[in-house]
């Protein structure tokens, strides 16, 4: 579908892409690609309907953001998922007040509720899923030029909404420092 061809049980790539060499990267080259001057605001695509007892997914009013686009088949995205929610309360600390939504690009809802019955962790978490493949490549293409880029995918915006950063592939812990300059 969207690229995430790994399989469960494979070992954790060394680098994002599984073609490309892991390097350290300053945080300037830490973004695929950087809005600067007349940058997007950022906007969440149409989602479905919240799971029950769920409130729906939204962009917080004068706060950071970052929206990561993941899916329950998708293998990177599930690894990193703790680490972003870490990330959020570690950027908290840091003095970022940081909202972290995580939207799901699953057309399964059954396979979608019944992933967050099963992850207790992210109760607290701001999570949605987009209403459909089709909505979302529509919305995407304000971002990337190809609507077919791989997730995870993650869009980080600052306080004054509009996008600042946009990174695709999977993140790891050596990421921080960079993100959070990202966000700065």
């Amino acid at each position: 579908l969207l690229g995430c061809k790994e399989r469960a049980g494979e070992p954790a790539p060394t680098s994002r892409y599984q073609a490309v060499k892991a390097q350290a990267a300053p945080a300037a080259g830490w973004c695929d690609s950087t809005f600067a001057g007349a940058a997007p605001r950022l906007t969440l695509p149409p989602l479905a309907a919240p799971a029950a007892g769920r409130a729906q997914a939204a962009l917080p009013a004068g706060k950071r953001v970052w929206v990561n686009l993941w899916a329950t088949w998708c293998v990177p995205c599930l690894r990193e998922m703790p680490l972003l929610l870490k990330w959020r309360e570690d950027l908290r600390k840091d003095g970022l007040d940081v909202e972290v939504l995580l939207l799901s690009l699953d057309e399964d809802a059954e396979a979608f509720t019944k992933f967050l019955g099963d992850h207790k962790e992210l109760a607290s978490a701001n999570v949605g899923r987009v209403a459909s493949q089709r909505e979302y490549e529509e919305w995407v293409k304000a971002y990337v030029k190809d609507p077919s880029t791989p997730i995870p995918l993650h869009l980080l915006a600052g306080a004054d909404g509009k996008t600042r950063c946009l990174r695709a592939g999977s993140l790891r812990e050596s990421d921080y420092p960079a993100a959070r300059a990202a966000l700065r």
